[in-house]
């Protein structure tokens, strides 16, 4: 990354995406009038909140890159008034078909890539839990993303659905992008098994596929804004990003 793109002051803009006949807000931050790597971040099942703001935030001042960081959940029947209404949340997620998520974001991803501002060879994408899993499958549907990170995204569903026909690892298939999956150590919705099944899947079809797990670390460890939050995990958490994003956009250079 240039120093230019990390020096430059940062400008901040949200536009509205419309796909599906539904208009998603976008929260933008990233250098002032340069061309630069983009990251495409995806929510917790919160939706696009003051913590996801900030994290984009923080990406955009230290690697000198674009974020976008989209409310899937926006505009949509049955959101709750209460967005911290956890099991409210949950049941507005289980209703909307992963298709249409991944396809809510290849239509942003479209749209990135036409952007001045933006080096559309360099896309990259992360999600937290909800967004993780989101976040692998759109990039194992979507070629030309640069690269993915996972937070503890859920691997295999309990359940299958109309909704959700299959699960997260099981789009994992043919061309799959370099993947980072950082995983808690203490957490019910992903045991070890799962973790290692995908490390195991994505091996097969990826370049470049590194795993890191917190022994002692709950779900969603890396969000300061709720009890889970541990510092330590989260620290080298942000630290081992930085470091994947670095190499994969000096692959790209």
């Amino acid at each position: 990354m240039s120093s230019d793109a990390k020096n430059s002051e940062l400008i901040e803009e949200t536009f509205l995406l419309e796909t599906g006949g539904r208009k998603l807000p976008v929260f933008v931050v990233g250098p002032k009038d340069i061309a630069c790597p983009a990251l495409i971040v995806v929510h917790e099942i919160f939706g696009l909140n003051d913590h996801i703001r900030d994290v984009a935030r923080r990406y955009a001042r230290e690697k000198g890159i674009r974020v976008f960081a989209p409310d899937l959940f926006e505009d949509r029947e049955g959101v709750p008034a209460d967005k911290n209404n956890l099991d409210a949340m949950r049941a507005l997620w289980s209703k909307i078909p992963d298709s249409e998520l991944i396809g809510d974001l290849q239509k942003l991803f479209t749209q990135i890539s036409t952007r001045d501002d933006v080096l559309n060879d360099m896309v990259g994408t992360m999600g937290f839990c909800m967004g993780g899993a989101i976040a692998l499958m759109f990039a194992c549907l979507t070629p030309y993303i640069t690269y993915v990170i996972d937070f503890y995204g859920r691997v295999q569903y309990p359940q299958l659905t109309e909704a959700k026909p299959k699960s997260p690892i099981d789009y994992a298939a043919g061309n799959v992008c370099p993947v980072l999956g950082i995983f808690s150590g203490i957490d019910e919705l992903i045991p070890p098994a799962d973790v290692e099944l995908f490390k195991s899947t994505l091996k097969k079809y990826s370049p470049d596929v590194e795993v890191k797990v917190y022994p002692d670390a709950p779900h969603a460890f890396f969000n300061d804004t709720r009890d889970h939050y541990r510092v330590d995990a989260a620290k080298d958490a942000w630290q081992l990003t930085l470091k994947f994003i670095d190499r994969q956009i000096s692959v790209k250079n």
